[in-house]
């Protein structure tokens, strides 16, 4: 580094990662988010919050985006180990439901921010492009008159819906303290997308339970914390 360059700050990067920890930290019983609350809990100010973030639907959509980015770096790393791209395929939704099932308590409070439609389909749109590169893939097998796009944004909004489904369905089970398993979340995704993109026919059985068991063990959910 030259002599007159000064080093980055590192503070915005600190404040920045104790917000998103804050939010993930979120438990069942915290009640209504709110800058006040996300900003004590993180231990910075009001102001170091709204210097990185309009508010808390800028925060869900930053969050959501780097959890994203993160998720396709691990998919392409684990297309590589196992060379077999519906393989990967069911990993990419393997992560989706590792990644619900390990901060349920941190997206079921987001349901209740009240996020924008902008937000949400923000998010739809950045797990369609991810889709729409894994259709491209296994193109030899893609029904004729397919748009990869258009057809990657209908698999993630009902991705999407399946796991803010999930979320609901699991909120007293979650509250008693209980653990929540999200195999089964991940069994009714696998099982309802299309079976020219994953290789599972209608009588084939769904292996759920060894995809969560794989995403589990690769570390998924920490390494989407550290996104």
């Amino acid at each position: 580094m030259p002599r007159n360059e000064r080093a980055p700050d590192p503070r915005p990067a600190r404040t920045k990662a104790a917000i998103f920890a804050a939010a993930r930290d979120l438990s069942a019983d915290d009640g209504e988010v709110t800058v006040n609350a996300l900003a004590k809990r993180a231990g910075v100010s009001r102001a170091a919050f709204y210097s990185h973030f309009s508010g808390l639907d800028e925060l869900m959509a930053a969050m959501l985006r780097e959890m994203f980015e993160t998720a396709w770096t691990r998919g392409a790393e684990y297309q590589r180990e196992v060379n077999d791209y519906r393989r990967a395929v069911l990993f990419g939704f393997g992560v989706l439901s590792c990644y619900v099932e390990r901060h349920h308590a941190f997206l079921r409070g987001a349901l209740e921010w009240k996020f924008s439609h902008r937000t949400y389909m923000g998010m739809v749109e950045s797990m369609a492009g991810m889709h729409a590169q894994a259709i491209e893939l296994v193109v030899d097998a893609v029904p004729t008159g397919l748009d990869a796009l258009t057809t990657g944004r209908m698999i993630a909004s009902a991705a999407l819906a399946e796991a803010t489904h999930w979320l609901v369905e699991t909120e007293e089970t979650a509250h008693a303290g209980e653990e929540l398993d999200g195999t089964a979340l991940l069994e009714t995704i696998l099982r309802n997308a299309p079976s020219w993109y994953t290789g599972i026919g209608p009588e084939d059985e769904v292996p759920a339970a060894e995809m969560m068991e794989v995403c589990r063990k690769a570390g998924v959910g920490e390494q989407l914390e550290k996104g």
